[in-house]
């Protein structure tokens, strides 16, 4: 029987796939949902928090920055695409 040697790999290399965040829907529903609700400061406020926090959690897990702002901006586009195709509330002609 052969043993397996604990010898270390030091000439590996990996890269990291992050899930998409295009794809995250429940994230992207609840970013919409808070959003449409708010307007100004308080939106303004909202969406740096959330791309703050995923930001983080990129940096964390190993990502480089090319790919941490590629899908930063599809998760943005994908918030901002939904925002812009929701429905708003009847107002009568009231501005």
């Amino acid at each position: 029987m052969r043993s397996l040697s604990a010898q270390p790999i030091t000439d590996a290399s990996c890269d990291i796939l992050p899930f998409p965040t295009n794809r995250r829907v429940g994230k992207i529903r609840r970013t919409v949902e808070v959003l449409s609700d708010r307007s100004g400061k308080g939106a303004d406020q909202y969406w740096k928090q959330v791309i703050a926090g995923m930001r983080t959690q990129m940096v964390s897990a190993g990502l480089a920055d090319d790919v941490i702002e590629r899908e930063l901006r599809a998760f943005a586009d994908e918030v901002f695409g939904r925002i812009s195709h929701c429905p708003r509330p009847e107002t009568n002609g009231a501005l």
